[in-house]
């Protein structure tokens, strides 16, 4: 087709342009630049188009993290709430963005300018501000630094080519944030909540590679950022909502009877005021000072009557004084952001030397426990009660000094005797029981599995194989397409041998407890067939009472039994969850390992007891299957149909000791 052109110069540079056919000049032409004939742009005009396009995409990528800054709800200002979930930032995926779009740099800038909008705009003091904005942009250049180091580029992102780089942009924003942020300025222990970090990162490396290709593509993800914020933001107000419903609730126990009006908000108020002047991270302060407010709601079920009497509790009644700590615990474990403290409250009527209301003690009890304890019993003795008047401030200090190491924490106690009587308690406490105090309060956490525990849930491997088999065959990359489908081929074997065990070890579990012998020959068959595929150091059976308040140990096999009292809290917070298996870390019940508890029913109805096994680690996958396709054999040939309050085997041994009740009024004066 011919071609009508035409040539024109200035300041050196050629214009070449030309139209195609024979229509006039138009937009639709083409317009080429060409340097004295070698078709390129100067240098200066290739400057001018850089500066123009950064200028413009930093404008952009600003004015993305203001509004999502405005829109977003803070966290800088803390809720004071228990609330246990990772919080997903919109700005940080922004911020990630433009560090991989601009550079280390101007993604700080990017940082730094979204915190100061947002901080202004919420009217946060300057100084806080000034920390939170540098604290982002040094955590957005850290991790554009690592990107480049890692072998990415700024300005493209090619996966899976750059995906090394994009882990190490992760690890180094999320490490540097949460160390600046958390552990710097709001002295939490150390926590850089991978999982939402790692959305954070891949939500930031989607924007940045529509932003490359086509960026009105970006548009598309505004409905889902949107939709992720409106999630979190119902969530929370969920929480807060139960938490509030929670505390209704306590107010309502502590008004049943005039003398202990308030109490619970009492106790809050001593618990957070101990804990501040320890200097415990934040979040210990607020799980603590609810687990205070929340501790007697299990006074609900206890009689008005019993609260008001004046004279000394008989048996009976001490017994129904002494269910509310494990009816408040067990009402707390329903609640998965307030469950945490559900321990700690059910052993708020403990003693340092076992003559508490479920005999627990010593290294037993939990850190929370012992606040709530010396707080509980400062504000008990320290108020008139029906049945004496209550202490001086100055007497009730006195008789924590006095039961201190006996009936109280002997370092706890000293902190909050002098916190009463305005000293720091760093005057008081020597540097190994400061160390303790505050240490005792970092998380435990149960190790990640490692590769070899992926051959326990083969169905995994299978489907992780099946992602890399299609994943080869996107990448047109035969090789990666056939070992993901050789993986997924292991996996399904795997599946299938792990199946074949498992009826096997169910077959012989079914033919132990089929025997129709007596219980004690029917569980010793029993104990002997697990001890066969799952090495462990303890089996019991525990016969439930109705109440669901208590147990006793019906036959036991085994040299390293649980302690009592902890395990019986533990089926007490655990039992009405609806497991098929209760699972908790052997440390929480002051040992090493796992402990494993499998609900037993009659006629698949009421809950009648417990197979309890301590063990080193978890079962095999197949032992895993096959006790629980047994559990309804085991529950019809072992265990007794349940008895209010009682003990149903002749032989059955109680899971707690329990101190006579004149201990208990006379060494406390708080017990009610």
């Amino acid at each position: 087709m011919p071609t009508i052109g035409g040539r024109a110069g200035f300041a050196g540079t050629t214009v070449v342009y030309c139209w195609e056919g024979h229509q006039a000049p138009s937009l639709s032409g083409r317009l080429v630049l060409a340097d004295k004939g070698r078709m390129r742009p100067s240098r200066s005009s290739a400057v001018t188009i850089a500066l123009g396009l950064g200028v413009t995409a930093l404008a952009l990528f600003l004015a993305a993290v203001i509004l999502v800054e405005l829109f977003e709800e803070s966290d800088g200002e803390r809720a004071r709430e228990p609330m246990q979930w990772e919080r997903f930032h919109l700005a940080a995926s922004v911020q990630i963005a433009a560090v991989i779009m601009l550079g280390p740099w101007a993604g700080a800038l990017v940082a730094a300018a979204g915190v100061v909008a947002g901080g202004l705009f919420r009217g946060r003091a300057l100084r806080d501000v000034a920390f939170a904005a540098s604290a982002g942009a040094i955590a957005a250049c850290l991790g554009g630094l690592a990107f480049e180091v890692a072998g990415g580029n700024v300005g493209s992102l090619h996966l899976l080519a750059d995906l090394i780089a994009l882990v190490a942009l992760a690890l180094v924003y999320v490490t540097a944030r949460a160390l600046l942020l958390d552990v710097v300025r709001r002295r939490e222990t150390f926590d850089p909540l991978l999982v939402a970090g790692s959305g954070e990162v891949g939500l930031g490396a989607t924007l940045a590679l529509l932003a490359i290709g086509h960026p009105w593509d970006v548009t598309l993800l505004v409905p889902v950022a949107i939709a992720v914020q409106q999630v979190q933001v119902r969530l929370k107000s969920v929480q807060r909502e139960t938490l509030r419903a929670l505390e209704t609730f306590a107010n309502i126990v502590d008004e049943r009877d005039p003398s202990t009006y308030r109490h619970s908000l009492r106790v809050a108020g001593y618990v957070d005021g101990l804990a501040r002047a320890l200097q415990l991270p934040f979040s210990e302060i607020d799980r603590l000072r609810w687990a205070g407010r929340l501790h007697d709601l299990g006074k609900v079920a206890v009689d008005a009557s019993l609260l008001r009497k004046r004279e000394h509790l008989d048996g009976l009644e001490w017994a129904a004084m002494r269910r509310h700590p494990r009816l408040s615990a067990r009402l707390l474990q329903r609640f998965e952001f307030v469950s945490g403290q559900a321990r700690a409250v059910e052993l708020h009527h403990e003693r340092m030397d076992g003559r508490g209301y479920y005999g627990a003690g010593g290294d037993d009890l939990p850190l929370a426990s012992h606040f709530l304890i010396v707080a509980d019993s400062f504000d008990a003795m320290t108020t008139d009660r029906p049945y004496r008047t209550g202490l001086t401030h100055e007497d009730a200090l006195r008789e924590i000094e006095r039961h201190a190491g006996t009936q109280f924490h002997s370092a706890v106690a000293k902190a909050f005797v002098a916190v009463q009587r305005g000293a720091d308690p760093a005057t008081v406490l020597s540097a190994e029981e400061l160390a303790e105090l505050r240490g005792a309060t970092a998380p435990y956490r149960i190790g990640l599995a490692g590769p070899g525990e992926l051959k326990e849930r083969p169905e995994l491997v299978a489907l992780g194989g099946v992602v890399v088999a299609l994943a080869g065959l996107g990448f047109a990359q035969g090789w990666l397409a056939a070992s993901g489908g050789g993986i997924a081929v292991a996996g399904l074997a795997l599946r299938a041998l792990i199946r074949m065990r498992a009826e096997r070890a169910a077959a012989a579990l079914h033919r132990a407890v089929d025997t129709g012998e007596e219980g004690n020959r029917v569980f010793l068959r029993l104990a002997k067939t697990v001890t066969r595929v799952w090495k462990h150091d303890w089996i019991a059976l525990i016969s439930w009472d109705e109440d669901g308040l208590g147990g006793s140990i019906e036959q036991a096999f085994g040299d390293e039994p649980l302690p009592a009292a902890a395990l019986t809290g533990l089926l007490v917070r655990e039992a009405e969850s609806g497991r098929d298996a209760i699972v908790a870390p052997g440390v929480e019940l002051g040992r090493s390992g796992v402990v494993v508890a499998l609900p037993l029913r009659r006629d698949n109805s009421a809950l009648v007891g417990f197979l309890v096994v301590a063990a080193p680690k978890l079962p095999p996958r197949h032992v895993e299957l096959a006790l629980l396709d047994s559990l309804d054999e085991i529950g019809l040939a072992l265990a007794d149909r349940p008895e209010l309050g009682g003990r149903a085997g002749q032989n059955a041994q109680p899971l707690e000791t329990v101190a006579d009740e004149r201990d208990l009024a006379l060494a406390r004066l708080d017990e009610r």
